[in-house]
């Protein structure tokens, strides 16, 4: 399949590949490709993506996990796997463009990365191989690829305004059935709402929601197929399952049961927030929001865009256990999101009827920085000023952002949110200024990539004011207080132990090797990886090798002693070793 890729000397290689392809024949094409000595460069959302994938543990991603694993071993040993540190599209485009001459991208036809081509059309020094229908099409530029395959028009179907007949409403003790004719009893009703309600069933963990007549549409309809197709069953994805039928008409679906309250319930201000959860910690606030973030490019991975994100579309359990829930009306392919919330949508879209346009990443980029300024302030909009104008909507215009570099500014609403800002991370206050400030638009692996990096100062307890750790700073509400040093010694205690497990490895697996000869390849291959890749999501992204991160320390904060993870005895030694997979990956 990739004939036409054997003359270049290099790849850019979209993690899109491997999503879509591992497990296939074109994934196996794609180790004999790299067989013949390519060097292959890579981006930071390659790693980003992966570790969203391993994360959400969808069991059809199963492949996916292994697929990384070959390229590690083909690649990684030989160095031949170099990492662009760039997220952005522009700065990748440039980095690209000055690899050498005889480089390719390699991609897919509705990858993120393909999309924020279309976007952005950034100028490339190279060609553009994308895999489409396992088939391989090269184009000399971006322009040549957007005209081969134009944008999606909206489909026909946003454009009927016809319904599809039910005849009778299913209610509690009714019972309804699957395309494939299994049965389900609707046992209590849990919620209700404008476009139908929602039924506790007989079957444990499966839930259906059921129609009002006169809201089953054409693009619906189909819209559900898609999803049902995409098969996601990953955590925190209260999305459609089954096609729902009663009395032969089609009434709605079925989807996994989530627990907790909406966002929007517990993220409303302290009272709430620390009424629903005395016992959190600034890093509970952020591991929530990292959560939320990971599950929105999981489904932009699947050619989904949420369209309408806000607060009252998750729901809440844990910091760890948070679920997308309103699934429904989501834009998949070109089937339009119909929906969207002011507040949370780009000025640029304001106006538009949502149900006859495919909208593209950067208008989902908008609603991302939203929710990262919403979550990490406990609920408020970011445009909430105090004394200020009489409407929300006329900040919004005016970008009337009450947050500065300096934290001095009046119009900051009171009740602990100048202090929320004051203990930010730098890059996340430079990017949340930048954005309701100037009106400068983050993709969203950025802001995966900056919470991500938040999380861990927080992990590792690189701040010295304790206050930093609190979910509202410098305030008298009662909270959980972070012992600082217990926990920067914990850290350390956790890292020597990790260093001495990996000192005895060497040992251990050539005892191993000796009383097992008989060990298959594929064994001996997922041990000679196992260093560079996890088995699962539960570690957070971090390279191997590098340091904690340098002190933080706030105006007026006592200071204490830490050892950073690079003076760890030892360090420097296992870190080289480790070089072998993550010295350029």
């Amino acid at each position: 399949m990739f004939e036409e890729l054997y003359g270049y000397k290099s790849i850019y290689l979209d993690y899109s590949v491997l999503f879509e392809y591992a497990g296939t024949p074109v994934f196996d094409d794609l180790l004999k490709l790299l067989a013949q000595g390519l060097d292959v460069y890579v981006s930071k959302s390659f790693k980003a993506l992966h570790y969203c994938t391993l994360r959400i543990k969808d069991p059809k991603d199963r492949n996916t996990a292994l697929a990384m694993k070959k390229i590690c071993s083909a690649l990684l040993a030989e160095h031949k796997m170099h990492l662009i540190k760039e997220l952005e599209t522009f700065k990748v485009a440039a980095n690209i463009t000055g690899i050498s001459d005889g480089c390719c991208i390699l991609t897919t036809r509705h990858s993120i990365f393909t999309k924020r081509l279309y976007e952005k059309r950034p100028d490339f020094g190279c060609d553009i191989a994308v895999i489409t229908d396992r088939s391989l099409q090269v184009f000399d530029s971006v322009d040549s690829l957007i005209w081969s395959f134009p944008p999606p028009e909206p489909s026909k179907l946003a454009y009927n305004n016809s319904y599809i007949e039910s005849f009778g409403n299913a209610s509690i003790s009714d019972v309804v059935t699957t395309e494939k004719f299994k049965k389900y009893e609707l046992v209590k009703r849990l919620s209700g709402g404008a476009e139908g309600m929602v039924f506790l069933t007989d079957t444990d963990g499966r839930l259906a929601k059921i129609y009002h007549k006169g809201i089953i549409n054409p693009l619906r309809w189909a819209k559900l197929k898609k999803l049902i197709e995409l098969g996601i069953t990953g955590n925190g994805f209260c999305i459609p399952l089954e096609l729902l039928f009663f009395r032969n008409a089609p009434v709605g679906y079925t989807m996994p049961l989530g627990q907790g309250k909406t966002l929007g319930t517990v993220f409303d201000g302290p009272d709430a927030i620390l009424e629903a959860f005395p016992e959190w910690t600034r890093l509970d606030v952020v591991t929530t929001l990292l959560s939320l973030i990971e599950k929105y490019l999981y489904l932009h991975m699947h050619d989904v865009i949420a369209g309408d994100i806000q607060l009252k579309n998750a729901l809440i359990n844990s910091s760890s256990e948070v679920y997308l829930i309103d699934m429904d009306s989501v834009q998949v392919d070109n089937l339009p999101c119909p929906v969207g919330t002011e507040e949370f949508t780009d000025m640029r879209l304001w106006g538009k009827n949502f149900a006859q346009f495919v909208r593209q990443l950067r208008d989902e980029d908008y609603s991302i920085a939203m929710l990262v300024f919403s979550v990490l302030f406990c609920g408020l909009h970011p445009y909430a000023t105090r004394n200020g104008a009489e409407t929300l909507r006329e900040e919004i215009i005016n970008h009337n952002f009450p947050y500065n570099y300096e934290n001095d500014n009046e119009f900051i609403p009171i009740g602990g949110y100048d202090h929320i800002w004051e203990y930010l991370s730098d890059r996340l206050r430079k990017m949340l200024y930048e954005t309701f400030r100037n009106g400068i638009s983050f993709e969203a692996l950025e802001w995966l990539d900056a919470v991500v990096k938040y999380k861990e100062e927080l992990e590792n307890f690189v701040y010295d004011d304790p206050e930093a750790y609190k979910v509202f700073p410098k305030e008298n509400y009662k909270q959980v207080s972070v012992d600082v040093e217990a926990g920067r010694a914990a850290v350390q205690k956790k890292l020597e132990k990790k260093l001495a497990a990996h000192s005895r490895a060497p040992a251990q697996a050539a005892r191993q090797v000796q009383e097992a000869p008989a060990a298959s390849e594929q064994e001996a291959e997922s041990e000679q990886v196992s260093s560079a890749e996890p088995s699962s999501g539960d570690e957070m992204p971090q390279t191997f090798g590098k340091p904690i991160f340098e002190k933080k320390v706030f105006a007026n904060a006592p200071t204490g002693k830490y050892v950073p993870r690079d003076q760890v005895p030892g360090q420097e030694e296992e870190m080289e070793k480790r070089k072998k997979f993550f010295g350029l990956f």
